[in-house]
Parts: structure tokens; C-alpha cells; sequence
């Protein structure tokens, strides 16, 4: 079985977590924010390794994930800095769509500001414009590259599971993660 296929349901087999939670910068593994339109500085989820699993999702949830599911997110994640980089701002791969203005997904992994491998402070950042989850071709090359790559393709389907659900949203707890953030916005 294929990581994005396990990976499939990650978020509704996530458990709330039981305690109160404090995020920390030491502790983040991965955010995911959303610029569109609508939602100019949206929050779609962050990855915590400590003191569980957790996920803090776009309603400010915060849960408890699975073993499995944590490694494989991450698992995807650590396969973008294979990615050439798309020469452009927030190293945005920008999927061919009829309609312009499609919402950007960023994808933040952490890195050690030390080696200098993140293309923004603290961060390597890989930006997806236009994900539908079915087109792949991308509106200009990247590298050799015609089509988005399987990898982020499928790290972005499986992050936005954690906006699928409706409710109240607790606001703090995303503005809590997104201090924890720091000047990404």
C-alpha cells in the first residue's frame, strides 16, 4: 500500500487530545497555510512531536494522531526538499487551471536556520497553487518537470483533510500555533 493511500482518513482516525496544549517552535514538524482571496493568511495545520502526536487543524482542533499517520506526513513532507526548486515566489508550483486566483497551499517544514537549507527563515517552503486534487500538468515546466510531482501531490490532498470539517473554530488555538510560526504571513 502506497503512503497516500494509508494515509487516506488520517484526520477522522486522529483522537481529540485529552489535555490542555501549548504549542512550541522546538516541537514543530510541519504547517500548512492557505493564501486565497477568501482567506489571505489561512491556517490549514500543524504537525507537533511533542507532547504527543499532535495536529492542530484549520479549526483549531487539537488531536492526537496516529503513529502511522504522523510518520507518513512527515514522511512526505521530508520528500519535497528532493523537489527542484520552482524559481518563483514561496517556490510556488502553479497547477494549469481555467480560472486564476485558486487558492495556494504553503507547505512549512522546519529546518535548522544553521545549515541554511530553507528558502525563508527557519523553513523550506513548497507552495502548491491550483490543487484540485485531480490535474497535475503545471502551467510553466519546473526543471524537467510537466506535472506535479506525486509527492507533494499527495502530501497536499492528504493536509487538506484537515479542513473538511464544520464547526466552531477556536480562534486562540490557531493563534496560538500561528505565533508559534512567527513571520510567515
Amino acid at each position: 500500500m502506497s503512503i497516500s493511500s494509508s494515509l487516506t482518513g488520517w484526520h477522522s482516525r486522529a483522537t481529540p487530545y485529552p489535555d490542555n496544549f501549548t504549542p512550541t517552535r522546538s516541537a514543530l514538524k510541519l504547517a500548512v497555510l492557505r493564501n486565497s482571496p477568501v482567506e489571505p493568511e489561512g491556517f490549514t495545520l500543524a504537525l507537533f512531536s511533542t507532547p504527543a502526536k499532535i495536529a492542530v487543524d484549520a479549526a483549531g482542533k487539537v488531536l492526537t494522531v496516529r503513529d502511522d499517520d504522523f510518520s507518513n506526513l512527515l514522511a512526505l513532507a521530508g520528500s519535497l526538499k528532493d523537489l527542484p526548486d520552482a524559481n518563483n515566489f514561496r517556490n510556488t508550483w502553479v497547477v494549469a487551471q481555467p480560472m486564476t486566483s485558486r487558492p495556494i497551499d504553503r507547505i512549512l517544514v522546519p529546518v535548522d536556520p544553521e545549515d541554511g537549507s530553507g528558502n525563508r527563515p527557519g523553513y523550506k517552503e513548497t507552495s502548491v497553487q491550483g490543487h484540485d486534487g485531480v490535474k497535475t500538468e503545471l502551467r510553466r515546466p519546473v526543471g524537467d518537470m510537466q506535472d506535479l510531482p506525486p509527492s507533494l501531490m499527495n502530501l497536499v490532498s492528504s493536509v487538506l483533510e484537515a479542513r473538511e470539517k464544520d464547526g466552531d473554530r477556536d480562534v486562540g488555538t490557531i493563534n496560538r500555533v500561528k505565533a508559534v510560526l512567527g513571520d510567515v504571513f
